[in-house]
């Protein structure tokens, strides 16, 4: 049975995912969950471009997401989504969730926690953002926060402790 990751980065699929990512945890599917990309067919067609031919890829509404999910794999794959606030509408259809790693996420009018990095990881999170991947964390999800598998990595706990508004 393969292991599946889920990644928090708001660009989605991009070269750091791709050439970096896919290779160090040996990623034979991504799977892309947003709404928004999934109803635009030009945007979808422009963001699996970039994906090896090698790796089978998808972009898919949360709704369409779970029996895909359900569905055992026996090769790693990786989830991607835009932010943690549409985890809770996926995890249970993720049985073999290893690790949610934190990659970019962008400040908006909702954001109060910054926990962007010196090495040029952006991080910013609102109050249900945070308390979306608490809840997680205490159920005993492993949170990772870190921009490429070559950088420094910092747990959830770790991060926790810098949080400043």
């Amino acid at each position: 049975m393969g292991k599946t990751y889920i990644r928090i980065d708001d660009r989605l699929i991009h070269g750091q995912i791709v050439v970096s990512w896919a290779g160090t945890l040996n990623i034979k599917e991504i799977i892309v969950i947003d709404d928004a990309t999934a109803a635009n067919p030009m945007l979808k067609q422009i963001m699996l471009m970039g994906v090896p031919k090698s790796i089978k890829s998808s972009i898919v509404s949360i709704e369409e997401s779970n029996p895909l999910l359900q569905n055992e794999v026996s090769h790693n794959r990786l989830i991607i989504l835009r932010s943690p606030i549409d985890l809770p509408k996926i995890i249970p259809s993720v049985e073999t969730l290893d690790t949610l790693y934190l990659g970019n996420i962008q400040k908006n009018s909702e954001s109060i926690y910054n926990l962007s990095s010196g090495g040029g990881g952006v991080l910013f999170f609102s109050q249900k953002e945070i308390d979306v991947l608490d809840e997680l964390h205490q159920d005993g999800v492993n949170i990772i926060l870190q921009m490429v598998p070559q950088s420094s990595k910092r747990t959830w706990e770790q991060a926790k402790k810098n949080f400043h508004k």
